[in-house]
């Protein structure tokens, strides 16, 4: 199983990405009843979980401007049809509504009303506040979230096992030096 350092560093930024997407769809599932009527700001606290939960869930399947993905056939991990289908789903979500705003998914209204007795107009916008998943879908994606971590920590052990001088590492953005970042 020969896989290139670019490879390796996606592997394991992969499980701080799982752990983010798992993190937001468990704090999506705790605060929000799928069935129930929410205002607008709780619907956006809501979305906010969900877009972290989609970015999160969809970064190690993104090619990197490097080039890589995590390339699951390399370190064993299969995936079922509906599992590439979800991923697909959750990362064309990622792509055209949550990350880029594509204007054929853009959901909005304008309008405008008069101020007062005035010839003056106020715009007014209402935005799509509801969540882009359904209960069904969330739940499949922990399941498949925890298969991924799984297939991550088996690949990740054995390589522990068979090669540990490659794990000995520590990688720092480019930038903390450009800008005066700190962690």
């Amino acid at each position: 199983m020969e896989i290139t350092e670019q490879q390796l560093t996606r592997i394991i930024y992969s499980v701080w990405d799982f752990q983010q997407a798992l993190s937001s769809l468990t704090f999506l599932l705790e605060t929000c009843d799928f069935k129930e009527q929410y205002d607008k700001v709780s619907l956006r606290r809501f979305r906010c979980y969900e877009s972290s939960l989609i970015v999160s869930f969809s970064r190690p399947f993104e090619q990197t401007r490097g080039g890589t993905t995590i390339g699951l056939r390399a370190i064993g991990i299969r995936l079922t049809p509906e599992d590439k289908a979800l991923i697909k789903k959750v990362s064309e979500l990622r792509n055209k509504i949550v990350a880029h705003s594509s204007e054929e998914e853009m959901h909005f209204r304008t309008t405008t009303f008069p101020v007062l007795d005035t010839k003056l107009k106020m715009p007014f916008f209402q935005f799509n506040e509801g969540l882009l998943l359904d209960l069904e879908q969330v739940l499949e994606i922990e399941i498949l979230i925890k298969k991924l971590n799984q297939g991550l920590a088996d690949f990740l052990f054995k390589l522990a096992q068979e090669h540990p001088a490659v794990l000995e590492k520590y990688c720092e953005p480019s930038s903390f030096g450009n800008n005066g970042g700190s962690a």
